[in-house]
């Protein structure tokens, strides 16, 4: 059994590096001894207990892989279709994983931070309608009184006119392509992005309806929102390290 103190590392593939890490695999089929397929936040997992919070976590599941030197957990990052029975398999088993990777999907992305945000549609990783735009806010206010109450009136206002203002660049940029949408992409600061879409009908409806994928950004901008969509379509591994 594995110890709970084994060392590993982890790693971000793209799908395309995935894909030929499954391939490389499966041509060593030898090698691989076993693969499981587990459902999202599984607690601790016989013979993987060196597996972090991070990889338990993973909010699509878990791929398996033992083999003679080694193991491998890659985080789905797409719900996978399998049958109870077919969860565990002696041998190399990444039909379903390869197919969940490799289905056709179109992704809506809404990026945003005080002051910048960034909308798009991609439709299997490529970019087919996109903007970005900027808003000011002013961060903060030192005085206090009625300059500072002052302030924070006309900061809510700078907020909510960001918010209108990105709500009718999602509704400009994703409508034409929601009866197409499989999913919806968010990135940004957590507590701003609750405020919008609870100012923001479409997006609330959009997030209400599809399944939230969470993507890591830090200033919205095209190229934030490209590599959003490299992110949105990647596997996060965990290996054993030897």
């Amino acid at each position: 059994m594995t110890k709970t103190n084994q060392s590993y590392r982890e790693r971000f593939l793209t799908r395309s590096r995935l894909i030929d890490y499954l391939q490389d695999l499966n041509i060593s089929s030898g090698s691989v001894t076993d693969t499981l397929y587990v459902t999202p936040h599984p607690g601790i997992i016989p013979g993987w207990e060196w597996l972090p919070t991070a990889a338990l976590s993973s909010p699509n599941g878990l791929v398996l892989v033992n083999w003679s030197s080694g193991q491998a957990a890659f985080g789905a990052p797409f719900a996978i279709d399998i049958d109870d029975g077919d969860r565990m398999a002696d041998g190399p088993y990444f039909a379903p994983l390869v197919e969940s990777l490799t289905r056709h999907r179109t992704i809506a992305f809404i990026l945003l931070r005080l002051g910048s945000f960034a909308v798009g549609v991609a439709k299997d990783e490529k970019l087919i309608s996109s903007k970005t735009g900027t808003r000011y806010v002013k961060g903060r206010h030192r005085k206090g009184g009625q300059s500072q109450r002052r302030f924070e009136r006309n900061r809510e206002v700078w907020i909510a006119r960001l918010y209108d203002k990105l709500c009718k660049t999602a509704l400009d940029r994703i409508d034409p392509f929601e009866h197409d949408l499989d999913a919806i992409a968010i990135g940004g600061d957590r507590h701003v992005l609750e405020g919008f879409t609870k100012r923001c009908n479409f997006a609330d409806a959009l997030q209400s309806r599809l399944p939230t994928i969470e993507v890591a950004v830090d200033r919205p901008s095209l190229k934030s929102l490209e590599q959003a969509i490299v992110s949105a379509w990647g596997c996060h591994v965990w290996e054993v390290e030897p």
